[in-house]
């Protein structure tokens, strides 16, 4: 599609030379995407030799300019773009951009392979450098191919801070300094320890999911005190316990390792939050 049309014959002529290797380089991508093999992909396999000057900017050309507006390869660039309505990296942002799963500056044969395009919001797509994985862990996930929901891994914990600086344990009738909260990768036991380090590597350090989630926290959190507060009338910290318990459950139904799923279990379970100190937060 995208040498179809619009094209001088030169480049149309050089492109087309390299059809064969991108239909090779793209069964070997989706190979390794189902082996979890990314990371032993070797990139002078998916590009020109160096000697072959301009042809691996042609490549990329195919992505950066003939899928534009108006060019014959854009169906593809707004299929996978519209293949979700919220990033299916964060669950936060809506997608707006497509990005490369491996990098196109890396991986030019995959420039405009489409199980290498992913609908993506801004904000991951910032996150993301063009880095090819050296090791397993360094493998981020892909949307189309890793199933991630089967077990629940994302869990949050709400801390309290004293006047030195500290993380403590607060009783229910004092006031904290400050606070925060913070999420984490806990997966089940029955994971391996390269599965684990794969999902901790892309939730904090390809994404950093974390400090996302971290800020869409505390924000979040002050907008629930006319709510909980209702609620602690009726049913004091018990009702509160109960109230953001059945949130988390609603929540969990679309997605188990939603944010906000971690969120306001980690809520439910602070005994010092669910007992009035809502009220503090939400002041500030």
């Amino acid at each position: 599609m995208c040498i179809s049309q619009q094209i001088k014959q030169p480049t149309y002529t050089l492109l087309k030379s390299y059809e064969l290797p991108v239909v090779v380089a793209a069964g070997e991508y989706e190979r390794a995407c189902r082996s979890l093999t990314l990371h032993q992909l070797d990139p002078a396999k998916f590009s020109p030799g160096a000697s072959k000057g301009g042809h691996k900017d042609a490549l990329i050309a195919m992505y950066d300019q003939r899928m534009q507006l108006g060019r014959p390869g854009r169906p593809v660039y707004e299929e996978a773009r519209n293949r979700k309505g919220k990033c299916p990296i964060c669950d936060v942002g809506r997608v707006r951009q497509v990005d490369h799963h491996l990098p196109k500056s890396v991986y030019p044969f995959l420039a405009a392979v489409p199980i290498n395009l992913l609908p993506i919001c801004g904000d991951c797509n910032r996150e993301k450098l063009d880095k090819a994985p050296t090791c397993y862990a360094e493998q981020a996930l892909h949307p189309y191919f890793d199933d991630m929901e089967s077990d629940r891994w994302l869990r949050a914990e709400l801390i309290t801070i004293n006047a030195a600086g500290e993380p403590y344990e607060i009783k229910p009738s004092e006031i904290a300094e400050d606070w925060r909260i913070e999420f984490r990768v806990d997966p089940p036991s029955s994971w391996d320890e390269q599965q684990e380090e794969r999902v901790k590597h892309h939730f904090s350090q390809t994404y950093k999911l974390n400090e996302m989630y971290e800020d869409q926290a505390a924000d979040d959190i002050p907008g629930l005190e006319l709510a909980l507060e209702e609620v602690f009338e009726v049913g004091g910290a018990q009702g509160v316990r109960a109230h953001l318990e059945g949130i988390a459950r609603t929540r969990a139904h679309r997605n188990k390792n939603s944010w906000m799923v971690a969120l306001y279990e980690a809520l439910a379970e602070h005994s010092w939050f669910c007992s009035g100190g809502f009220r503090q937060i939400a002041a500030g």
